[in-house]
């Protein structure tokens, strides 16, 4: 053999080797004809019923229940309207008067507060007036004695 027809057999050789190892189409051609013969002969016509059948129940949809629905629709939305505005205003009402009673709760509490800061006031200031009582009895006390001892002096002097 010459070195031409060697390559050439070698070239061939990987031709078969790289056309065996990277060419599926062979096996998806075969994946594909199982499909095609499993929805054609298999299954016949059942998806194409099916269809079928689903269009003509969107075209009945279509027909008949839209408009019967569309028209009832129109029919029921103004006293839903009517009766979803009474019962946001009832919810208003509700929430107002929630708040007012936290808002009197807390003026409520306040005013507890505020007593209790007024006892305690009252108390101190009490305390304050029996200190200063006491401060002036004694003051008076000691000025009493202050003049007793004066007129005691003046009462030595007058001896003389």
């Amino acid at each position: 053999m010459s070195k031409f027809t060697e390559i050439f057999v070698t070239l061939a050789d990987l031709s078969e080797i790289h056309s065996r190892l990277f060419d599926h189409r062979p096996i998806i051609q075969a994946e594909i004809r199982c499909f095609i013969k499993e929805f054609e002969e298999k299954r016949g016509f059942r998806e194409q019923r099916g269809l079928a059948g689903v269009n003509s129940l969107i075209i009945k949809l279509n027909d008949q229940v839209l408009p019967q629905t569309h028209e009832s629709m129109s029919s029921n939305i103004p006293s839903v309207l009517v009766k979803l505005e009474a019962a946001k205003q009832i919810t208003n009402r509700i929430q107002q008067r929630e708040q007012e009673e936290d808002q009197n709760d807390r003026l409520q509490a306040n005013r507890e507060r505020r007593k209790a800061e007024w006892e305690a006031f009252v108390i101190e200031q009490r305390r304050k007036s029996a200190e200063v009582d006491e401060e002036h009895v004694k003051a008076v006390e000691w000025l009493k004695e202050q003049y007793v001892r004066m007129e005691k002096d003046l009462a030595k002097f007058r001896t003389f």
